[in-house]
C-alpha cells in the first residue's frame, strides 16, 4: 500500500527527531520536497548530525505523533512481498475465469504469458531483497557481538572497582537497550526473509500457482455441452412455448 502525505500533514514534524521502527533515534527531519499540489514526494533527513540524505516520502510513517523511517531493507522487502501477493491473486483470478468458461483459451494463454513474465521479473527483485536482508542480519549480528564485548568489559571494570555505580548503571542500560533493539530488528528481518522465501516457492511459477486452484483448471467448463435439466414438481404447472 502506497502511503502519501501532504505538506500540511508533515510540516509540523520538520525539525523533529526521526526514529526507526525499533525506537532508535536515527536523525531529524530537515526538509520536504513537494509538488505544486502540495503532495510530498521526498524528505530530507539529517542522520546523526553527520550527513543529509533525500528519502522517498513513502518510507516515512507517522506513528503516535512521531516520525518513523522504515529501514531500506524492510522498505524494499515489503514492496516485493506486496507485488508477489498481487501476482498470486492475479494468477488465481485468471485461472478461475478460465475454469468457469468466462474467457477464451486464446485470451487465457495471452494473459498467462504476461503474468509469467511479471513473475520472472519479480524473481530478481526478490533475490535482491533477500540479499539486502541477509547483509543487514550480518551487520546486526556483528553489532550484538560488539555490544556483548562492551558489556563484559564494563562489568569487569565495575567489579574491579575501576568505575563507580554512578557511571556503570546508565552505561549498562544503554548497552542492554541497544542489544535488545538489534535483536528485535534481526528477528523481524529473519521472519521477513522466511516469508519472501515461502512466497517465492508458492508464487514464482505460474503453473504452480494455477495448480493450487481447482483440479479442473486445465479443462474449462463448456456450458454449451452441459445437458439441460428440467425439474417437474407436482401441483405446479409448467408451460413452455416455442
Amino acid at each position: 500500500m502506497v502511503i502519501s502525505y501532504t505538506v500540511d500533514t508533515l510540516d509540523k514534524y520538520i525539525g523533529q527527531k526521526v526514529k526507526d521502527p525499533y525506537q532508535r533515534v536515527i536523525g531529524s527531519l530537515a526538509s520536504l520536497y513537494s509538488d505544486i499540489d502540495g503532495n510530498v514526494k521526498a524528505v530530507e533527513i539529517l542522520f546523526g548530525d553527520v550527513y543529509f540524505k533525500t528519502i522517498p516520502a513513502d518510507r516515512i510513517l507517522i506513528q503516535k505523533d512521531e516520525v518513523v523511517l522504515l529501514p531500506e531493507w524492510k522498505y524494499n522487502a515489503m514492496r516485493v512481498i506486496e507485488r508477489l501477493e498481487r501476482a498470486r491473486r492475479r494468477a488465481k483470478a485468471l485461472d478461475d475465469l478460465y475454469a468457469k468458461g468466462e474467457i477464451a483459451r486464446s485470451a487465457y494463454e495471452e494473459f498467462k504469458s504476461q503474468v509469467s513474465r511479471d513473475l520472472e521479473l519479480l524473481k530478481k527483485d526478490a533475490t535482491d531483497a533477500k540479499e539486502m536482508i541477509k547483509k543487514r542480519i550480518g551487520e546486526l549480528e556483528d553489532q550484538v557481538v560488539e555490544i556483548e564485548k562492551a558489556i563484559t568489559a564494563l562489568k569487569m571494570s565495575y567489579i574491579a572497582g575501576e568505575i563507580g555505580e554512578r557511571g556503570y548503571k546508565p552505561a549498562a542500560d544503554i548497552l542492554r537497550q541497544n542489544k535488545d533493539r538489534n535483536l528485535e530488528e534481526k528477528n523481524e528481518a529473519k521472519r521477513i526473509l522466511d516469508l519472501i522465501g515461502k512466497l517465492e516457492t508458492q508464487n514464482l511459477d505460474i503453473d504452480a500457482v494455477l495448480k493450487e486452484t481447482l483440479p479442473s483448471t486445465s479443462e474449462p467448463m463448456k456450458s454449451t455441452e452441459q445437458p439441460i435439466v428440467v425439474e417437474v414438481h407436482e401441483q405446479q404447472a409448467v408451460s413452455q412455448s416455442g
